[in-house]
């Protein structure tokens, strides 16, 4: 690999993935984590983004391991530095993803995705089970569960390899459980991510030349 000054911007929840690609290829990549869940508030993923592309402008390459997430990516710009980040409408879609791509969602529609980091989250599945425990009574708790993720019916953990697989099984087995819901495993790919660290070419990653505006219509297939 040539000796292009390179940074990766990674969403947190994406940790276990990037750690792995970095050990596996033995690339000295620098990383700013920024903190999983903020494709919620896509406005506040906006302006931290952009935070950290604007300070970031005597790279040669900015990394982002964010797709569109929620339009969090819609609108960023890179004056100086070229800006290279995955496809994909976010990183569920991006860890199904087999190739070739042939579709744009990779996703079943009455299913909810996690990897070892959504457990992770303080709004992960179980938590939020614990949290409504503690304040509403069991009929109150399970109706707003039941809003709260009304039209799914499975939980699918995505088998990513690169992390230990059962206890995140177990976690998803117990949060099933408490919605009622059908439990599943299914394989993940993170050759895009990979793609996108060693620097291949990848159709699956966008390269924006510095200046170029991060539009939503480049996520389109």
């Amino acid at each position: 690999m040539d000796k292009k000054k390179r940074t990766l911007i990674s969403c947190a929840m994406l940790a276990d993935e990037v750690n792995h690609i970095l050990q596996q290829t033995d690339i000295d990549l620098p990383v700013i984590w920024v903190e999983r869940g903020l494709h919620s508030t896509p406005e506040k993923l906006n302006r931290i983004l952009q935070h950290y592309i604007d300070a970031l402008q005597n790279q040669d390459e900015i990394l982002l391991t964010f797709g569109l997430c929620g339009n969090g990516t819609a609108g960023l710009i890179s004056k100086h530095t070229m800006l290279r980040l995955p496809r994909f409408d976010d990183c569920i879609n991006q860890l199904l993803c087999k190739k070739p791509r042939t579709e744009r969602k990779q996703t079943e529609t009455d299913a909810i995705y996690l990897t070892r980091g959504w457990t992770l989250d303080k709004e992960a599945i179980l938590q939020q089970y614990q949290i409504l425990s503690r304040q509403y009574e069991p009929e109150m708790r399970n109706m707003i569960l039941q809003t709260m993720y009304d039209g799914y019916h499975t939980l699918s953990v995505i088998n990513t390899g690169c992390f230990d697989l059962k206890p995140v099984e177990q976690y998803a087995d117990q949060a099933a459980a408490c919605l009622n819901f059908t439990r599943n495993t299914v394989s993940g790919n993170i050759s895009t991510l990979e793609h996108l660290i060693v620097g291949t070419n990848d159709p699956n990653i966008l390269t924006l030349n510095p200046g170029e505006m991060i539009q939503a219509s480049l996520f389109e297939l």
